[in-house]
């Protein structure tokens, strides 16, 4: 009798001490999260039930005009959607049915012409998409397609600017430190700078020193920035950057200088089987998303919110052949059921904290020969050739 007494009480200390700690986390603002342990349970598929609220389907236009050979970028406002066209440079406007409305600027040297993309960012309320360049100033254009300005007081790769006009502003990546001095900024709705994080390692040396990537993921009022470099997610917000989460990788304690520094890009230490790397994130009302890899193998972890655990999901192995090899074309993803089959990751925000994938008629096909997709909505019967589909999932709150 006493020993039952003994593990019930001993069971009821454990789960209240585990329960005081994930409080005490949430509490104090920075929630750690131990994702290389989380890779050990990675059997169970991740449910997507719970969060979709709806799916919507935007087959995109085609004709001579605007092709798309892949997509190396998209913005999404409330009436539109632009893309960067990486084959032909050209940077295309639809509207939300998809109909196509015009090419943006052209690819060039000139006062008005853009040239080495970085990001497209958009003022859905002023109406403008800007052009980042890797060595150029920032392009303004209306959403009319007029030229407005161009802007060279900011050395950032993108931007998300809030409610409220206030901006965050992402680093320049594979830029030694003197140009790309912090990995995310904050402006005021004027445009004078407030805040910075640098996430370079302390010891690191400055003349050697990159962004390898920089992950800026939005979500409503809010801006989730992760670099290789550094195992804390950092929140932006219209007032501070601060930490929000920290990724327990656990990687070699060299990793961290060796992946900030550009005469080490083929270091042995980052192509190590054991190391943990981020390829993105993203953020709903109840969950962070974090899509990571270790050696050969690609996971999807995701953590609730509201419970304080951390599920995970290693990806089928036919999902990373049916995969394109472009960024922003891929379909690594959770399997689902919401979106008729579609593997689920959605790169891309929209607005209204939505998100967006994009599906092409080379994957649609690739994914039915492996014996997918045999039950999908009549609007992603892509014939061979035609413009991809754009999937956008609003989520629950």
């Amino acid at each position: 009798m006493k020993k039952i007494f003994y593990f019930f009480f001993l069971s009821l200390t454990l789960l209240f001490t585990n329960s005081c700690q994930k409080r005490s986390q949430v509490d104090s603002g920075i929630i750690t999260l131990d994702i290389r342990n989380a890779l050990q349970h990675s059997e169970k598929v991740i449910s997507l039930q719970e969060d979709i609220k709806n799916v919507e389907y935007i087959p995109l236009e085609t004709n001579d005009s605007c092709l798309i050979s892949n997509i190396l970028d998209m913005q999404i406002s409330k009436d539109y959607i632009f893309i960067y066209n990486g084959k032909t440079s050209d940077i295309l406007q639809f509207n939300k049915k998809g109909k196509f409305i015009r090419k943006i600027g052209h690819e060039g040297n000139g006062p008005e012409e853009y040239n080495m993309i970085t990001e497209l960012s958009i003022d859905d309320i002023q109406k403008k998409l800007f052009i980042f360049q890797y060595s150029g100033p920032i392009l303004a254009y209306s959403f009319n397609g007029n030229f407005l300005y161009s802007d060279t007081t900011k050395n950032a790769g993108g931007m998300y600017i809030f409610a409220d006009g206030e901006k965050a502003l992402k680093g320049l990546t594979m830029n030694p430190v003197q140009k790309a001095p912090w990995a995310g900024a904050l402006t005021n709705s004027r445009g004078k700078l407030i805040m910075n994080k640098s996430l370079y390692p302390i010891s690191g040396n400055k003349n050697v020193l990159y962004m390898k990537e920089i992950c800026f993921s939005p979500f409503k009022n809010e801006v989730l920035l992760f670099t290789s470099c550094n195992d804390t997610i950092f929140r932006i917000n219209p007032s501070k950057i601060q930490p929000a989460f920290i990724l327990k990788r656990s990687n070699d304690t060299n990793y961290y200088n060796a992946v900030a520094d550009i005469t080490k890009m083929n270091d042995p230490i980052l192509n190590n089987s054991n190391t943990i790397e981020i390829y993105d994130m993203f953020e709903t009302y109840r969950y962070l998303y974090i899509r990571l890899y270790k050696g050969d193998k690609n996971y999807i972890q995701r953590y609730n919110k509201e419970k304080c655990n951390l599920e995970s999901y290693c990806i089928p192995n036919v999902f990373m052949e049916c995969s394109e090899a472009v960024p922003g074309n891929n379909v690594l993803g959770i399997e689902n059921k919401i979106a008729n089959g579609i593997p689920f990751w959605p790169e891309f925000y929209a607005c209204n904290g939505s998100r967006a994938q994009i599906i092409s008629s080379y994957a649609i096909s690739a994914l039915q020969e492996k014996g997918y997709l045999h039950d999908i909505p009549s609007r992603l019967n892509l014939r061979e050739n035609e413009n991809p589909i754009i999937i956008i999932y609003t989520f629950k709150k």
